[in-house]
């Protein structure tokens, strides 16, 4: 017995239940972190935000900072670690050479909440 009419629906379930799982941006200007491949950060400028207010783009924390200021600072996106958006970076900054460049933490607001996996485009 053939059931010519039961393909085409079989097949538009299996291509919906595919694209359902894909990752769908809330908005044109939202973009997944991991998609960043670098960032440019500047002393003197601030954060682009859509829920948050403003901050600047270079904190720097410790004994160094009153002696020597971080002008711009690049990082490069080297990958995840546990899951595709906890991305791992590597920065680099011109520094004298008595300073070293210590630990980085690149923190990026959520687009819809503090959870959201999606962050503003240019943030």
């Amino acid at each position: 017995m053939r059931l010519p009419f039961l393909y085409p629906a079989l097949l538009a379930l299996f291509f919906s239940s595919v694209t359902e799982g894909a990752k769908k941006p809330p908005a044109k200007d939202a973009i997944l972190l991991s998609q960043v491949k670098t960032l440019t950060l500047r002393n003197n400028a601030k954060t682009s935000q859509r829920r948050v207010s403003a901050i600047p783009q270079l904190t720097c924390r410790g004994p160094g900072c009153a002696h020597y200021k971080v002008d711009v600072m690049r990082c490069t996106n080297q990958g995840s670690a546990y899951n595709s958006e906890d991305v791992e970076w590597s920065c680099t900054a011109s520094l004298p050479p008595e300073f070293k460049l210590g630990s980085t933490d690149v923190v990026c607001e959520g687009y819809r909440n503090r959870d959201d996996e999606y962050i503003l485009k240019g943030s």
